[in-house]
């Protein structure tokens, strides 16, 4: 067993942070993997995911957290481009490693495998969509020049399947502002995520080396409070013992237009349709029960839940069914969805959610 003290411990975290190295650093809010696994003490680990990174990498990468890099002078040589395609030398699978999963490998010896493991049990950073949050990169030897890029996994991500290319989108370039050894930037995140998303950041210096460090941190990312009371109840489905549940982002404004109407907690990729109605009800309707009654109106043809089993719909008051979401009006609204495996009917709803639309 492994008995490192801890002076030796402040030793070789000394020696990681010399005078000889360059710019060293990870996210530390939202915290990264590395960082997580490093603070859950490599030595006798908190959580099983950072057990089993330790076990597949060793103490000395995650005591060596600061380092997650690549020397990558294509990416200088190339001009530094925004979002530059970082996927030859990371690729899908391999993106929490920095694609540094060699452990023969003479330029890379430590090795940061146990990041890239497929879970949805990573421990998270709550956010709220749409928040502007605040990024904290920990350096701990600051370097500039040097540019930054940020990505955002896809709405339709499932936490358990690898970080891959096709399902990260570049959410932009960041400006960092540098205190005290922190490099911190404002990152406003999208409206359209809900659940367990991955924040993958790259620090590329702008030098011959090209060195970059990669962060990748997981969040949780809560629906935005928006207009709407909750009403009734989701019925248990396939999916999730507490019910679909609807919500509603943007605004109650005609005028605005911004109005985002969400149902989480489906049966993933199953078709559905949100509905409304000028009063509210509670009567047993296939598998749950119907919340709305009075002049029925679909606002929609039928959208199919994503991986995450969400359901996301952009009011269109111009179009099927926004006639009568009038400012003055309070409406009634709810979700209906397929959910064979769910009950004899095969059919379920969610939740209902009144809104009173404004001018």
């Amino acid at each position: 067993m492994n008995t490192r003290t801890p002076l030796l411990t402040s030793l070789a975290l000394l020696l990681a942070l010399g005078p000889n190295l360059h710019a060293h650093g990870t996210v530390v809010s939202p915290a990264s993997r590395v960082y997580r696994v490093y603070q859950s003490n490599p030595e006798n680990p908190s959580f099983q995911l950072a057990a089993n990174a330790v076990a597949i990498d060793g103490t000395d990468s995650y005591y060596s957290w600061n380092e997650l890099s690549r020397n990558i002078p294509e990416a200088v040589q190339a001009g530094l481009p925004v979002g530059f395609d970082y996927s030859p030398w990371c690729p899908d699978g391999q993106l929490a490693s920095g694609g540094r999963v060699d452990s023969t490998s003479t330029e890379y010896p430590r090795t940061y495998a146990g990041l890239d493991q497929v879970s949805g049990d990573w421990p998270t950073t709550v956010v709220t969509g749409g928040q502007t949050l605040q990024v904290d990169f920990l350096a701990t030897a600051p370097h500039n020049p040097s540019v930054w890029d940020v990505w955002m996994t896809t709405p339709d991500w499932d936490p358990n399947t690898p970080l891959n290319w096709a399902q990260m989108e570049h959410l932009g370039r960041p400006q960092p502002v540098e205190k005290s050894g922190h490099y911190l930037f404002d990152l406003t995140l999208p409206t359209d995520r809900s659940g367990h998303h991955v924040l993958w950041i790259a620090w590329q210096r702008d030098d011959p080396v090209g060195e970059v460090f990669f962060s990748t941190s997981d969040v949780l990312v809560e629906p935005p409070a928006g207009p709407g009371t909750n009403f009734c109840v989701g019925a248990p489905n396939s999916a999730n013992p507490g019910g679909a549940q609807i919500s509603a982002s943007g605004s109650s404004s005609v005028s605005a237009n911004d109005l985002v109407l969400r149902a989480t907690q489906l049966p993933a990729g199953k078709p559905g349709i949100f509905f409304y109605g000028s009063n509210q009800v509670q009567v047993p309707f296939g598998d749950g029960f119907r919340c709305v009654s009075t002049d029925l109106t679909r606002l929609t043809a039928p959208i199919i839940s994503d991986a995450s089993g969400t359901l996301n719909l952009g009011v269109d008051y111009s179009g099927p069914g926004g006639g009568g979401l009038t400012p003055g009006a309070t409406r009634h609204l709810q979700a209906w969805y397929r959910d064979v495996a769910g009950g004899p009917a095969g059919f379920n709803l969610s939740d209902g959610l009144s809104v009173m639309f404004t001018p």
